[in-house]
């Protein structure tokens, strides 16, 4: 029984809490217009990094696999916020609702007109984002009628609005 113990204690661990890295800011349209429809990049960058901090918090007690992803986030004139998870790894549905319910109650930051959509890039427990990927929810894929390299020139926030 003791030999079993040490054994078990000599075998790392597979998962453990989540430990999240924010690995890049995809914005899913023109950076001009996006600026046309903010005040300012301070509420947006301000809301990001309430997103990061809330996302930290709900997850570090959470064990994970290494995995990598996208948050996907629109934010509506009207303040509202829809979420969506983007990856080809399994990430527990668990924390997939954290991430999006993150996203969601953080309070927004103004948008003049229509939706601005950016994507945040994660790796969990060191994991990275694979070269040329690019965000593009499977919710998407339904609306545009679209699948792989074809949605690359889809418009996100036609989408986004078409799909609210």
């Amino acid at each position: 029984m003791r030999a079993l113990t040490l054994l078990l204690m000599l075998v790392p661990v597979a998962c453990g809490a989540a430990e999240i890295d924010y690995l890049q800011i995809n914005l899913m349209q023109p950076r001009n217009l996006i600026l046309q429809k903010v005040d300012g990049i301070e509420g947006m960058s301000k809301y990001v990094k309430e997103v990061e901090l809330d996302i930290h918090k709900e997850l570090s007690s959470i064990a994970a696999m290494p995995s990598w992803g996208y948050l996907v986030i629109a934010v509506r004139e009207d303040g509202k916020i829809k979420a969506w998870l983007d990856t080809d790894d399994q990430i527990d549905s668990g924390i997939q609702n954290r991430m999006i319910e993150a996203a969601v109650t953080t309070p927004s930051f103004k948008v003049k007109t229509g939706a601005v959509i950016f994507a945040l890039g994660f790796g969990i427990n060191g994991a990275d984002i694979p070269p040329n990927v690019m965000p593009f929810p499977e919710a998407w894929k339904s609306v545009s009628n679209c699948q792989g390299e074809d949605c690359k020139n889809e418009n996100a926030e036609e989408i986004v609005l078409t799909s609210w």
